[in-house]
Parts: C-alpha cells; sequence; structure tokens
C-alpha cells in the first residue's frame, strides 16, 4: 500500500468541485451563492445541510457535520481516509500522486487478489455445473436463499471430492503455488508436490475487503450433522481475521444511510438479514469481537448492536465484547446488545416471525450499561451488603477500563443509585481499584494467547537512540526504536510493514498504534498514547519515547524502521533456529533439523 503524496492530499480539497462531488450522492438545490439540501447524516425535514463552493466546505446546521470534499466522502461512502482521497481524486479526474520514496506495494498482492477472484468464479460455477449440485439446491430452497441474493453474495459451491480445486488449476504452477500460500490447498504428507482441497462439499461464502475484492472465503457444511460446520481460510498476506468483517461491503454498497449496523454470529445470518431487508448486518470470521472490529464499525455506524444467542455460549460471547469496546468507545459511539430466544438464529428468527418483530427486537436491544450491570449482579447476593460490595469492586473494575470520561462519569452515577452510595464514594471505590491493578502486569485478553504474558517487559526499560552506535542491538531496545519512530513519524508504516509486525513476538503495543496511525493519518501524539492511559508503565514509557533525537526526514524515519524490522526479524528467526537445534535429543535428529533449517524447511 503506498503512501499518496502528503502535497498532493494538502492541494486536493481545493482542486476538486466539492459541488458536483456532493450533488452525485446527494441533490443540492441552489440557494444565493451556496447549496442546500436535507442532510444526509440525520433525519430532517427542512434543508439544514448547507455547501459552500468558495470555501470547498459544507456544514449541517442541524447536526454540525462539516469538512471537505474529502470528510464527506469518508463519512457518505463509509471508507478510510486513504480511499476516500483515491476516490474524490478518481471522481475529479485528477491522477493520484504517490511518495515516489515509499516502499512499492508488493506486488504479488495484486496476483493473490487477481486468483482469489478466478477461485470465486470457479465455486460459482459449480453451484450451477457440479454433479452434485442438487444437494446445495436443496440446501439453498431449505434456507429460503434466493438466486437473486446467491447472485448479490457470489455465493458459490465446494464440490465432494479431495482435489477438485488442485485439477482445476494444476496446468498453472505459479496458481498452485498461491492457492497453497492462500491455504485453498494443502500440501500432503508425503510432500511430493501433491496438494488436496480445503473446501470440499460446502457452500462456499466470499470474503470481500472493502473495495469489494475477494480476500478469502468460508465454507458451510451442508449438513448440520456434519464438524466443524464452518470453515475458514487462514491468515494470509491479503487476509487478517481481526481486521475484516463478512457482509460490511455488502451493507456499505446497499446501504448510504447506515443508522445502525447490527452484528451477528455467522455467514447465513447476514445472508439470511440481508435478503430480508435489513441490509445494515456483519458477522466476524470465526474469532471474537476485536478492537479492530470496532474501530470500522464505529466509522460505519454510531450505533453497533452486537446480537447473540440468548444461551450461556451467547452471553459469554457477548461479554467477552463488552470487555472490549469498554476501551474503545469514543464520544457519539452507542453499543447495545440483542438476545435471542433460545435455539435461534437471525434468520430462524425472522422465518418464524417477521421482519417487523425482529425490527422491534432491535429497537428494544439492551445499552451496553444495562447488560453490564445485569451481568455483574446475576453473579452476586446483590440483595446483602457482602454482595453489593462485591457488586462494586467488579464494576469499578470494568469502568476503570474506560477512555471516554463523560461517560464513565454517566456509569459511576449509575453505580452509585444502584449501591445507594453518594457518587464520591463509589469514584473512591474506582480509583483505589485503578491502582491495585497498576501493581499487577499489564494484560489485554485480546492480544496474546497466553494470560499470564507480560508482553510490556519487551520494551519498556531500555534506552533509546536512533543514532548508529556500538549499542548492542536486543529485541527490547529495537522494539523500543519501532515504537519511538512511529510516535514521531505515524505515516511511515503502510500495509506490508504492518503484516511483518504481526508476526513479531510482544508486538501488541507497536500493533494498536499502527491499528490507530491507520485509522486517522493526522492524529496527534497525545492520541496516540491516550488508549494506554490508564496503565501507567506503558503510558509513562510511550511518553518518553515520544520524545527523538535526532530530528529525521519522513523518509529517513521509514528507513530507520524498515531496518529495524530486519533486525529484529533476524533476532527472531535466530531465536527460532537455536531452539529447533536444541530440542534434538540425539545427533543425528540435530543433522537432520540443521538439514532442514539449510533447505528453509524450518524456518521461512
Amino acid at each position: 500500500m503506498p503512501f499518496i503524496d502528503r502535497d498532493f492530499i494538502n492541494d486536493l480539497s481545493q482542486r476538486v468541485d466539492i459541488v458536483d462531488l456532493i450533488n452525485r450522492r446527494v441533490p443540492l438545490k441552489k440557494a444565493g451563492k451556496d447549496y442546500k439540501a436535507c442532510c444526509p447524516f440525520h433525519n430532517e425535514k427542512t434543508p439544514s445541510f448547507t455547501v459552500v463552493p468558495n470555501k470547498q466546505i459544507y456544514h449541517c446546521f442541524g447536526c454540525s457535520e462539516n469538512g471537505s470534499a474529502i470528510d464527506f466522502v469518508m463519512k457518505f461512502d463509509h471508507l478510510d481516509f486513504k480511499e476516500a482521497v483515491e476516490t474524490v481524486a478518481n471522481e475529479s479526474g485528477i491522477s493520484v500522486i504517490y511518495d515516489q520514496n515509499a516502499k512499492p506495494a508488493d506486488p504479488r498482492i495484486k496476483r493473490y487478489i487477481d486468483l482469489m477472484k478466478r477461485v470465486c468464479d470457479y465455486y460459482q460455477s459449480q453451484l450451477k455445473n457440479s454433479p452434485a449440485k442438487n444437494k446445495i439446491i436443496s440446501y439453498a430452497k431449505r434456507r429460503g436463499i434466493s438466486g437473486q441474493t446467491a447472485k448479490s453474495f457470489e455465493l458459490g459451491f465446494a464440490p465432494p471430492g479431495w482435489n477438485n480445486l488442485f485439477d482445476h488449476f494444476k496446468s498453472d504452477q505459479e496458481a498452485i503455488d498461491d492457492l497453497e500460500k492462500m491455504g485453498l490447498l494443502i500440501e500432503k504428507k508425503d510432500k511430493n508436490g501433491d496438494f488436496y482441497d480445503r473446501f470440499r462439499d460446502r457452500i462456499m461464502f466470499p470474503i470481500h475487503n472493502s473495495k469489494g475484492d475477494v480476500i478469502a472465503f468460508g465454507g458451510r457444511v451442508l449438513s448440520d450433522n456434519d464438524n466443524p460446520k464452518y470453515l475458514n481460510s487462514p491468515e494470509t498476506p491479503i487476509f487478517s481475521k481481526s481486521k475484516e468483517l463478512y457482509g460490511l461491503y455488502h451493507c456499505r454498497k446497499f446501504s448510504r444511510s447506515i443508522d445502525y449496523v447490527i452484528v451477528v454470529e455467522g455467514y447465513m445470518d447476514v445472508v439470511g438479514l440481508h435478503q430480508a431487508g435489513i441490509l445494515r448486518s456483519v458477522a466476524t470470521l470465526g474469532t471474537a469481537t476485536t478492537t479492530e472490529h470496532l474501530q470500522i464499525l464505529s466509522r460505519t455506524s454510531n450505533l453497533i448492536i452486537f446480537c447473540f444467542d440468548g444461551d450461556l455460549a451467547g452471553r459469554a460471547a457477548a461479554w467477552k465484547a463488552l470487555n472490549i469496546a469498554l476501551p474503545v468507545i469514543k464520544s457519539g459511539i452507542v453499543i447495545k446488545f440483542l438476545f435471542l430466544p433460545d435455539n435461534e438464529d437471525p434468520d430462524s428468527l425472522i422465518k418464524k416471525e417477521s421482519i417487523k418483530s425482529f425490527e422491534s427486537r432491535i429497537e428494544s436491544a439492551h445499552t451496553l450499561s444495562k447488560f453490564m450491570f445485569d451481568h455483574v449482579m446475576a453473579e452476586v447476593d446483590f440483595d446483602t451488603i457482602e454482595g453489593k460490595t462485591n457488586f462494586l469492586e467488579k464494576v469499578s473494575i470494568l469502568i476503570n477500563k474506560i477512555n471516554y470520561e463523560t461517560y464513565q462519569q454517566q456509569l459511576v452515577e449509575g453505580v452509585a443509585q444502584l449501591v445507594g452510595q453518594s457518587v464520591e464514594q463509589v469514584r473512591l471505590v474506582i480509583n483505589n481499584q485503578e491502582k491495585t491493578s497498576q501493581n499487577k502486569p499489564y494484560k489485554e485478553h485480546n492480544y496474546s494467547e497466553s494470560p499470564d504474558k507480560n508482553y510490556l517487559s519487551d520494551f519498556i526499560g531500555d534506552d533509546v537512540s536512533l543514532s548508529k552506535t556500538d549499542k548492542r542491538n536486543t529485541t527490547k531496545t529495537l522494539m523500543s526504536k519501532l515504537i519511538s519512530l512511529l510516535l514521531n513519524y505515524p505515516l511511515i508504516v503502510d500495509a506490508t510493514a504492518e503484516v511483518r509486525v504481526r508476526n513479531i513476538n510482544n508486538s501488541e503495543v507497536l500493533l494498536e498504534l499502527i491499528h490507530s496511525a491507520q485509522i486517522d493519518e493526522s492524529i496527534s501524539q497525545e492520541s496516540l498514547i491516550k488508549p494506554f492511559k490508564k496503565k501507567t508503565n506503558i503510558y509513562s514509557r510511550l511518553k518518553e519515547l515520544c520524545s527523538l533525537e535526532p530530528h529525521l526526514s519522513e523518509n529517513q524515519a521509514r528507513d530507520e524502521f524498515l531496518e529495524c524490522l530486519n533486525s529484529i526479524e533476524r533476532l527472531q528467526k535466530n531465536t527460532q533456529i537455536k531452539h529447533s537445534i536444541a530440542s534434538a535429543s540425539t545427533i543425528e535428529e540435530e543433522r537432520i533439523i540443521m538439514d532442514d533449517i539449510k533447505k528453509g524447511k524450518r524456518i521461512n
């Protein structure tokens, strides 16, 4: 993902016709020197949305939305900053200027994307032409999937058999190699160049990125007796489960005004809701809700509704989502929870009740605060002093995760009413809980599979110097350098670098900073480190790393970042090699391991 030239971005808003650009999306009427319309961002009958051509800005006097042409396209088309810049430029007939000194995009990415489209076409053809197509047709009829819906979502069929996809592409060796990298082909254990298909006898759901490119697949068995019910593509250079939502592309494509987005559990739920006319539905991809998911959702709509089964598993999943959401909540964002009756999913419930009934359920979804309080109250004997004390302590831990001060204060007042104490008394308990937690290792449940791992130790306490010295380049030092560079130059990391960082052990702090920088390219240092404010040790270290000497140009900083990244990858690889050799129990086994390493079989 190459960087767009900064000067080009600065000039773009003055080079486009904001009236023409907005008028393509919202019909404008002349009003003196300006133009007016009913605001697309809130419901109104009297136009209060104004476009001022001589200033190249828009402003709504009703909801206070305002900004440039780029801001409008980001908001209206639900795009990130880079996508909006490219859209505005393309619609205005202006060629985008990229930073020529930036590292070029990996040429393989386009090849992978093109290949995934070919695979999607293959699966779609099998839906029509496979000898086993009758079973998928029968399944579609049973689930009420129309031909139009199947076409809209590009549904396909992976026929039964071990190597149908392999046979289809076997004459193209490059495609075979890439299909293995995409996880769609798996090499057989004998490793003689033969492969078998990952997806077999399944209805196929293509997963799209924000541009509509197919980047992965999900497959569902046709019989509920078969396992696993759902099978997903693995992580690849073009697909990260934690950053993608199934149905988001379709949600944005078919819904201009997204007043809410509902997060459901499965592919079929999204498809069923879409077919019923509820177009604002998405699903996570075989993983729990992540911080990245919530950041994407908050750019899509101000109201996010999580929809789960009402059983214990569903409520447990909802509780995980709530804990992820607490640090992410910000002004203007409302999060709710909808629980369905036992043994029902959105698709089945709509068929059993009606669209209107389901929409009523959406309207009556629990607020985050109600779900949080009810959940904790159910864990204690709230009718006793001891139970209320336990409730207060448990809730205090949750409230301390919230960075949005106004919302935090409102929750404190709500807790005070429930336990019959003053706001000051509740605030004292919350502050004491925060002090207690500061003495414990920092843990974030969605960051590491090992809950006792304190990843902070990998960069705290190391001196940072970006000048080349004879100082030893430890992993800790290099991680500090990477973080410091990003804090001072948030635009230096592209998608390729991020993929590499994800493969580095204990890189969670750096990754969160990268994600924040990519969401808002003009983000300040203060805003970058603010999510860590309640984690005193981390926050303190990050503040130290905000100071960078000597000053570097952006190109120098990018080169330094990549150099540090290369170094830390080498260190990690060397450590892996040592561990592999040390695992040998005999001289012969050690020789085999070393031969494998030389051939690149053990260390990639």
